[in-house]
């Protein structure tokens, strides 16, 4: 018979809680695969990208227009690889937003595409009425950009390099945007300084210059730039170095200590010398005498 104050039995878990605890377990999984796939889906598609690098140190955007001469459709977005090494850029894309913040692919440059430290590479639209420019496109695209949206330079990773905006509304834009093209003209606006298009603050309107009557589209057929190396300065840095400290330590050390050694010295010697002395000697005299006279 038990003894009336024996322990009672230990609990088990309630099995309704077991199996609540496995579905929320598994509701988890299932909602992290979901998010999963369509985070992949959305970048497929060109509807999700991660956040821009602040200041691109490969390549920017360097010169685009949304219309030219021929309207609407005549616009053109170089590349310039402003870094010290050559990029291969093959798998990245430019996409455009609308003001409403609709995005899409433009284009998807081609698997393997190097584009050599210096030099630029340039995407035409070449739809109906598209792009009019003398100079022949690398690559082509035939959705063009809204006059009052952005354009983005996305890598294989999925990450923006540079992007610019024409409208508060876009979802491609950094800092303060640019005023739209609106007009048919031969223009473009530049990234700052012209020429070398090599300034990025990450605000557009202090970034880019408009050409009000001219452009200058280049592809990689044209000169390249010649990009400084990155040079190592002489700049100091919070970097531990082997600098002897006023530790001390058990080192002997060269200390005199009182030590008997066997050195002769110059001890004087009763040493006997010749010296003269005054020694008295006989020497006859000639003592008178007194002889008798007659």
């Amino acid at each position: 018979m038990d003894s009336p104050h024996s322990s009672p039995p230990s609990r088990q878990g309630s099995p309704l809680k077991s199996k609540l605890a496995r579905l929320r377990g598994s509701s988890r999984r299932r909602a992290v695969i979901v998010f999963g796939s369509l985070t992949a889906l959305l970048a497929l598609f060109g509807w999700y990208v991660q956040p821009a690098q602040a200041g691109s140190t490969t390549l920017v955007i360097s010169e685009f227009r949304t219309r030219g001469p021929n309207g609407a459709a005549d616009e053109f977005i170089e590349l310039f690889n402003l870094s010290s090494e050559s990029v291969n850029i093959g798998g990245w894309r430019i996409s455009g937003s609308s003001n409403s913040g609709t995005i899409a692919v433009r284009v998807t440059i081609a698997t393997n595409t190097v584009l050599n430290t210096g030099c630029r590479y340039l995407l035409i639209n070449s739809s109906s009425s598209g792009y009019s420019g003398a100079v022949p496109g690398n690559t082509t695209y035939t959705t063009g950009v809204a006059d009052d949206g952005g354009i983005a330079l996305i890598n294989a990773s999925n990450i923006i390099i540079d992007q610019v905006g024409m409208g508060s509304g876009s979802a491609f834009k950094e800092g303060s945007t640019l005023a739209p093209q609106t007009t048919n003209v031969n223009q473009s606006y530049e990234r700052k300084p012209l020429g070398s298009n090599t300034q990025d603050t990450d605000n557009n309107a202090a970034d880019f210059q408009l050409n009000a009557s001219s452009s200058n589209p280049q592809n990689t057929n044209a000169s390249c730039s010649v990009i400084p190396t990155s040079t190592p300065t002489n700049t100091p840095t919070n970097t531990p170095t082997n600098t002897p400290t006023n530790t001390p330590t058990n080192t002997p050390t060269n200390t005199p200590t009182n030590t008997p050694t066997n050195t002769p010295t110059n001890t004087p010697t009763n040493t006997p010398t010749n010296t003269p002395t005054n020694t008295p000697t006989n020497t006859p005299t000639n003592t008178p005498t007194n002889t008798p006279t007659n």
